[in-house]
């Protein structure tokens, strides 16, 4: 409740007394639908913002005493910022306050406060799982509409499979769920440690990217294949970008890219040109901020 005012001399009645702890366990509540300027009275209350877009609540000076302190909370789906008016307002912590969060603004003096938040906004990650998927024999895996550019423009794709012996693996970029089959550039070194050898592979206007070749060589078991693919540009028109890392019985790294006219890129498919493939298949997504 709101602080209690008595004069000297002044008998205090039962229900008064009562009121003098109310407040340890049922604060005087002023709920907001829009931005709001603190008052003296909000002194030892709960000022709660109830607003589905962004407010503020805006702290002034000489209203307040040194030991004063009140509550803000939010409730509303729109983030309230504490701001600074003509009174200084430190924190440790963000003075955003997210959707059910809350913190105590304390003063020190009648012009500076701390604002001690009790829930701030998460931070996001900045890796995310986008799609889950697995190869199945000689089948190709398609990724569609994960390559979004309003959200992130290079991606993580990370392959977990095993390969019949010398099965070969190419990749497309895809237009929303249809691969684009023209227009690869690919200039990439084949480094094989089992045989030891280096190859410069290349060559304009491809029909699809080559990003891997599970080379058993000698052996005559399957071959197990942990490949990393970065993607750049998706979702973009223009360049597209790929680089890979294979390691299994040999080393494999390969770089490319696409430049045909294209809406956006959204996805892409990865393609067993030859042999068997079947494992896991995660794409995720590096955050713009």
């Amino acid at each position: 409740m709101a602080i209690q005012d008595f004069t000297a001399g002044q008998v205090l009645t039962a229900v008064q007394m009562d009121n003098l702890q109310a407040n340890d366990y049922n604060q005087t509540v002023s709920t907001k639908t829009a931005s709001y300027t603190l008052v003296a009275a909000d002194k030892g209350t709960r000022v709660v913002m109830n607003s589905a877009s962004a407010t503020t609540i805006t702290v002034n000076t000489s209203l307040f005493s040194a030991g004063d302190t009140l509550v803000l909370q939010n409730i509303g789906a729109g983030v309230c910022t504490v701001t600074a008016g003509t009174a200084t307002v430190s924190s440790a912590g963000p003075l955003a306050i997210p959707q059910n969060g809350s913190g105590i603004l304390y003063f020190t003096s009648a012009g500076v406060s701390i604002y001690y938040p009790s829930a701030v906004t998460a931070t996001a990650s900045g890796l995310t799982l986008l799609n889950t998927t697995t190869f199945t024999s000689s089948s190709a895996v398609n990724v569609s509409n994960v390559m979004l550019a309003a959200t992130a423009t290079n991606y993580f794709v990370v392959l977990n499979c095993i390969g019949s012996i010398n099965a070969v693996l190419n990749m497309r970029f895809r237009e929303n769920v249809t691969d684009k089959a023209t227009g690869y550039d690919i200039g990439s070194l084949s480094i094989n440690y089992t045989v030891p050898s280096l190859t410069q592979l290349g060559g304009a206007a491809q029909t699809t990217m080559r990003i891997g070749v599970l080379d058993a060589s000698a052996n005559t078991k399957t071959t197990t294949v942990f490949m990393n693919i970065s993607l750049t540009n998706g979702g973009t028109t223009g360049t597209q970008t790929y680089s890979s890392v294979d390691i299994n019985n040999g080393s494999v790294l390969y770089g490319g890219s696409m430049n045909v006219s294209c809406t956006a890129i959204t996805g892409f498919s990865l393609i067993p040109a030859s042999g068997n493939i079947t494992g896991t298949v995660r794409t995720y997504s590096y955050a713009n901020s």
